[in-house]
């Protein structure tokens, strides 16, 4: 499948399966997205690949090790990669397709926004869940 940026500059493509979603709702991925969550998933480094604008990527890196790469034209996120370098964090938002995914976990649940409504089947973690494995 293959995911772009806002203004399609940055494009990548992921080739297995998307299936397992997940959404963090921890305070900085509120404030990185401007909503209540960030949604995305893991794949294997062996099935993830660029396809254009990676001289564009931006990155910005807290002393916590939390880590947002972004499209330094449109400011969309980007993939980045794990930092045991054997898997990269992808947006679910960079797809418009992903038919076959859902929702598997919702991570940082007691940091959520107060005007958030968690909803679904998917399970719900206080703080943090291994959402890579």
């Amino acid at each position: 499948m293959k995911g772009e940026c806002v203004c399609g500059k940055v494009s990548y493509k992921v080739a297995e399966d998307i299936s397992k979603l997940y959404q963090c709702h921890c305070s900085i991925c509120q404030k990185q997205t401007g909503s209540s969550s960030q949604t995305g998933f893991f794949c294997s480094a062996e099935s993830f690949s660029w396809l254009s604008g990676q001289e564009l990527i931006s990155n910005f890196q807290k002393e916590s090790g939390y880590s947002v790469s972004f499209c330094s034209n449109c400011g969309s996120t980007t993939p980045n990669v794990f930092r045991t370098k054997d898997k990269y964090w992808v947006p679910a938002g960079a797809f418009s397709n992903l038919a076959n995914a859902k929702i598997e976990n919702h991570i940082f649940v007691a940091n959520k926004a107060c005007w958030d409504e968690i909803g679904g089947e998917a399970a719900q973690h206080e703080g943090f869940f291994p959402v890579y494995s």
